[in-house]
């Protein structure tokens, strides 16, 4: 037989716990101990429970038992005056004088309300508020309801709301409402109310210049012009600006100002020892502001003198610092120059950044009063020419219509095409150029870049002018940079701007203005110059053996157009300069066009005619 085996329960159940079970016949008093705890505390006292979901805001007021949506009506009423109260509180005894104000405010900002009716009300309002400016210009509603005070209030009582508010001027700037009314005393305010809040920045420039909400502020004061000023000057003079850049360069002018002082370079003139800690103290104060605003017109006036004379390790940090905030540098005059010197001494890889934040902005940057001069910058530095033809060029073929069409503009597409030339360029431009020829950066001979930059544009530059002669000749600026691209060129694209200018010339109905009238496109001086000096050109095409303006506007001329240009003045000038620069075969072919005019020629009583018929005997 076989043996029966006995089932053995411990055989399944894990040794540490065997050893806990009871023996048989221990006593169940510990019955309560090993009962298991209930699910809820089993979920507190559990590492991997989820948080139990606490009511949102909203539901916090609707019972858990109700199925009836909230009112939500009831609701905002409950949360307004929720927000009355906590502003009644904060407010104290003046709750119900801001009350009051608001409904005055709101008739004497009416367009329609009466000038005696408005006088009334702003006197009403003054003595309601009289004593407590200080606590409500604070407050985002009635802050407003004082800046229309302060428009609208005679000037005595301007002047006693300025002392009673003169204690908070710091603090006003400072403040994201108050600041507000900082603007309107100087748009309505006097001279001494002006000079207070002047007064009142004394010391804490650097503060305030680091804010975020003081700095837009104080370039308004210190560079906003007055309108109302006939001259519009700016409110703060050059030496109220002096005295606050001077609190950058040392904790020595913070309280005390020099009237002699008036540049960086004034502190350390005389006490040449004193360089090091003057640069290093507007290095930190710099830092500091650069952080939180890099766009203060005050902040870029000072960082523009720092970077003349500063170190290059030191300018190399700065460098680094602005590479990506280029585009609003090139905004203003000073922050032009801060963007010049970073292109100039900045690495290949800090250039690259410049290049790529520009991208966008090509046109905004070479239409403006002075950003352009960045551009031009960066076409005489960055020797990566493929970069600039990938970035820049495209960006700029794409708007260049519109940047011809400007003033500054003009110049950008110049440079491409004559880089330098004091034909085009002041030598004081020339100059300011130069001052980057000699950067560490820039290995590439300045002539090869030119070169390299003039091939990715010519051809463009050509074919814009062959399919929109008007716009290149629209005035006397875009002529003179049609006949710089025109004498840049070379090849077929040439000959069809060509092509297109001696087609735009003897169309009849071709016109431009000149002092406000439409006049003949050949009888305009401006383009007439133009022509004449392309026609001078043709020298040197000739000696090329390449085919010329007037070679192609000869061939255009038949009987009937000659007929036509005999009668004008400048027109008959126009055919002296081609019978005295052109090639001979063109010459003759032209004579003998004219040959049966001389006629019609001596009875034309102009000083272009007689010139062109003696021209005609002596050859």
């Amino acid at each position: 037989m076989k043996r029966k085996e006995v089932f053995d329960a411990s055989a399944f159940v894990p040794k540490e716990k065997v050893k806990k079970l009871k023996p048989a016949g221990a006593d169940d008093s510990d019955k309560n101990s090993s009962k298991p705890k209930p699910k809820s505390e089993v979920n507190k006292s559990s590492k991997f429970s989820k948080p139990s979901k606490s009511p949102s805001k909203y539901e916090k007021n609707v019972p858990e038992e109700s199925t009836e949506k909230p009112d939500w009506k009831v609701i905002k009423k409950e949360r307004k005056e929720l927000r009355a109260k906590r502003k009644c509180k904060k407010l104290s005894n003046i709750y119900e004088v801001s009350v009051q104000g608001k409904l005055i405010s709101e008739t004497m900002r009416r367009k329609n309300c009466p000038q005696e009716e408005r006088a009334q009300l702003c006197q009403k309002l003054f003595k309601l508020f009289e004593g407590n400016f200080n606590k409500l210009v604070f407050s985002h509603d009635i802050s407003r309801v004082i800046q229309m005070l302060i428009r609208f209030c005679d000037p005595q009582m301007l002047d006693s709301i300025a002392t009673e508010l003169k204690p908070s001027f710091l603090n006003m700037l400072q403040s994201k409402y108050a600041r507000n009314c900082i603007k309107k005393f100087f748009k309505y305010g006097t001279d001494k109310i002006r000079n207070e809040i002047f007064a009142a920045c004394q010391g804490h420039v650097v503060q305030l210049l680091s804010h975020s909400v003081a700095s837009p502020i104080m370039d308004y004061i210190l560079y906003k012009k007055n309108k109302q000023d006939k001259h519009k000057r700016c409110w703060a003079t050059e030496q109220i600006r002096n005295t606050f850049r001077q609190e950058f360069y040392g904790n020595m002018y913070k309280n005390s100002k020099d009237a002699n002082i008036k540049s960086l370079a004034d502190v350390f003139a005389k006490a040449t020892d004193m360089k090091s800690a003057t640069l290093s103290a507007v290095k930190i104060n710099l830092t500091k502001v650069l952080n939180k605003n890099p766009n203060s017109l005050l902040i870029q006036s000072i960082l523009a003198e720092y970077l003349s004379l500063c170190e290059p390790e030191d300018r190399s940090e700065f460098i680094s610092m602005l590479k990506n905030s280029i585009v609003g540098l090139t905004a203003t005059k000073d922050g032009t120059k801060v963007a010049m010197v970073c292109m100039w001494h900045g690495t290949a890889k800090e250039r690259k950044s410049m290049l790529k934040a520009i991208k966008d902005h090509v046109k905004d940057i070479a239409t403006s009063e002075h950003g352009y001069l960045f551009l031009l910058s960066m076409l005489d530095s960055v020797d990566d020419t493929v970069l600039v033809k990938k970035i820049f060029i495209p960006e700029f073929l794409t708007n260049l219509q519109e940047i011809v069409a400007s003033e500054h503009g003009k110049k950008v597409v110049l440079y491409l095409v004559a880089r330098r030339d004091t034909h085009h360029f002041h030598p004081t431009l020339i100059n300011l150029l130069s001052e980057g020829d000699n950067n560490l950066t820039s290995k590439k001979p300045a002539e090869i870049r030119a070169k390299e930059l003039l091939e990715a544009v010519i051809d463009p530059l050509l074919e814009s002018i062959a399919g929109d002669v008007t716009s290149w000749l629209a005035d006397g600026p875009a002529m003179l940079v049609t006949q710089a691209v025109l004498k840049a060129g070379h090849g077929e694209k040439l000959i069809d701007a060509f092509n297109a200018i001696a087609a735009f010339l003897i169309n009849e109905e071709s016109v431009l203005q000149h002092e406000g009238t439409d006049i003949k496109a050949i009888e305009h001086p401006g383009l007439h110059q133009v022509l004449k000096k392309l026609i001078v050109a043709d020298k040197l095409l000739i000696e090329k053996s390449e085919t010329t303006f007037g070679d192609l506007l000869i061939q255009k001329l038949d009987d009937k157009i000659i007929k036509q240009w005999i009668d004008l003045n400048r027109a008959c000038f126009l055919i002296v300069f081609l019978l005295e620069n052109e090639r001979e075969s063109a010459v003759n072919e032209l004579k003998i066009k004219l040959k049966s005019l001389v006629p019609s020629l001596k009875n034309t009583k102009h000083q272009g005619a007689d010139v062109l018929l003696k021209k005609m005997k002596n050859k």
